[in-house]
């Protein structure tokens, strides 16, 4: 077990490599070089060019100065891989930020059916973050004119392996004046696995594909332990192996015995399907899953004279509701200081008419206008009702100018406790009232479709309501796009027919409230092209049908009707 290597007299193998990019699978290795380190000394050295699978780009070639013809006749990936594994037997390998040439020589080896390489691979990188934590600067250039090396890093692999072995055996001496005894001892430090077992579950992800879309690590029982989204979800996923088992990505791989992955196309499309798994599976390691949106609504029972302010977790079914919220905590904040400040019952108790004769430490305290003995009349209270309302319609910035107010006379008056409480009041109004005109703005849109294209593959999400009715996906050649406008106009008609066009837009559930909030994020932010529906389904279909011939340029013809004239445009009409 090379985890128990020793410091002093084990051997050691420091690696560098140059590759065409920085996705394995996708770039190619085009050199490899390593220099073998034993009781602190020198002793040997690797180097081979490395014939790639495509044309080396001309930036890589400006940067290391190896040329298409360098490589024409160099040994492949494999072979070149092998040797180098042959080179490197018995001995710790070292890289200066490991992830990169690990991630590369680990895939390598898995498409060669090789085992896997080896652990613990130690880090200088991070050993210079964590034996020199004041210096800003940690790449292998500084690194070695700290330590002074004989040479400089050059981009070359050999000469940057040798820089690295140098600064490496320069630590040695500080690493074991820590008392660090081992190789294991070193990766403990670094947060590294020490172990190999990571590492062999790499072969998990070496047919995964690198596109976009969401995947999920799961257990020998097939019970779903995380779930994420990736730009490439192959290069995503490698990334967890390379861990320490103690953090909580760490510890969702120690278990993982199958990878899921699903391809999506758009990176909207890729957020609705994550928050849809997580909400679905709930899976321990994703620490993000209990902080989803939860619909929080205030209730005002409207059947009695003194009506009471409460908060409900779910759709109130008698009564006026305010909302939904998102946030169960900025709601009771806020439904609280409209009580104190508007003078409105503390209690949810029900009043009969009657004086109620049971006392409560709001009448003793004198903190409630006390409808309960009489002591306010039902049309001032009404009035303090509709004016804490009107808050949530229009009054939200007299509001917060009270509260600023009362929080810097506290300050002044050094009660200082009370302005801590005035400043979380004032976050959690920011916070409901942010929310409120979220809901508000989207779901009094009828419907849209938000179109994005990916070279001849078109993804259209059909949006009723501000939340996802639809999602269809196409390819738009020949036969093909006849399909998909087929399909685009039956689902149109289901998403817009009637029937669900009269459904109340305020009725959401909890995961249709999670995806009317990343819809509008991402409209936002990523101003995709949109189509509102102005009329009906089938005219939406043509206006997309428009839209997609203009940014395709010569298109097939995918409908005889003539198109609406239609300017792509981002955003919500006014």
């Amino acid at each position: 077990m090379l985890g128990a290597t020793t410091l002093t007299d084990g051997d050691f193998v420091t690696v560098d490599i140059e590759t065409t990019g920085p996705v394995p699978g996708h770039d190619s290795i085009i050199e490899i070089g390593a220099v073998r380190v034993s009781k602190g000394a020198i002793v040997g050295y690797f180097e081979t060019l490395v014939r790639p699978s495509s044309p080396i780009p001309p930036a890589i070639v400006e940067l290391t100065g190896i040329t298409d013809d360098m490589v024409r006749d160099a040994p492949s990936v494999a072979e070149a891989v092998c040797a180098f594994r042959a080179f490197a037997q018995g001995a710790v390998l070292v890289a200066h930020n490991h992830r990169f040439d690990m991630g590369f020589l680990d895939y390598e080896s898995e498409r060669t059916g090789c085992e896997p390489i080896p652990r613990p691979v130690l880090d200088t990188l991070i050993l210079s973050r964590r034996l020199h934590p004041t210096e800003r600067r940690h790449n292998l250039r500084d690194v070695s004119a700290r330590y002074g090396t004989s040479g400089a890093p050059t981009h070359r692999a050999l000469a940057d392996a040798l820089a690295t072995a140098e600064v490496f055996s320069a630590m040695l001496g500080e690493l074991t004046s820590m008392g660090l005894t081992d190789a294991a001892d070193v990766a403990r430090i670094c947060g590294l696995p020490a172990r190999g077992d990571l590492a062999r579950k790499l072969a998990l992800t070496t047919d995964l594909s690198d596109g976009p879309g969401v995947f999920a690590l799961m257990d020998e029982r097939g019970r779903v332990l995380y779930v994420a989204r990736a730009r490439r979800i192959r290069s995503r996923v490698r990334s967890f192996f390379y861990r320490s088992p103690d953090d909580s990505a760490g510890s969702a791989v120690a278990s993982t015995a199958k990878v899921r992955a699903l391809k999506c196309s758009t990176a909207l499309h890729a957020q609705l399907l994550e928050s849809r798994l997580k909400a679905r599976y709930a899976p321990p390691f994703n620490a993000d899953c209990e902080r989803g949106r939860r619909m929080v609504y205030i209730r005002v029972d409207t059947k009695q004279a003194y009506p009471a302010l409460t908060v409900m977790t779910r759709r109130p079914r008698s009564g006026t509701a305010i909302g939904p919220f998102t946030n169960v905590w900025a709601v009771r904040r806020v439904v609280t200081a409209l009580k104190e400040q508007f003078g409105l019952r503390m209690c949810g108790r029900r009043l009969n008419g009657a004086a109620c004769l049971v006392e409560c430490v709001h009448r003793s305290a004198s903190s409630c206008p006390r409808p309960c003995i009489g002591a306010i009349e039902p049309d001032e209270y009404g009035a303090r009702v509709t004016a804490a309302l009107s808050v949530f319609d229009g009054g939200h910035a007299r509001f917060r100018a009270t509260l600023q107010a009362l929080r810097e006379r506290a300050a002044m008056d050094m009660r200082y406790e009370d302005a801590i409480v005035y400043r979380d009041t004032l976050k959690a109004l920011d916070r409901c009232v942010s929310a409120l005109d979220v809901v508000r703005s989207a779901t009094s849109h009828r419907g849209s479709a938000i179109v994005e294209r990916h070279d001849n593959e078109a993804t259209v999400l059909l949006i009723r309501h501000g939340r996802v009715a639809s999602v269809v996906r196409g390819r738009l050649e020949d036969d093909d796009a006849r399909r998909f406008v087929d399909k685009l106009t039956l689902a149109a008609r289901r998403a817009f027919s009637p029937d669900r066009m009269a459904e109340d837009p305020r009725n959401l559930t909890a995961r249709q409230l999670r995806e009317l909030f990343i819809v509008d994020a991402y409209r936002r932010h990523a101003r995709p092209a949109e189509v509102w529906l102005e009329s009906g389904p089938d005219e939406l279909v043509q206006a997309v049908i428009a839209l997609l011939r203009v940014d395709l340029g010569e298109a097939p013809e995918i409908s005889r009707r003539e198109a609406p004239s239609i300017a792509p445009h981002s955003g919500r009409p006014s």
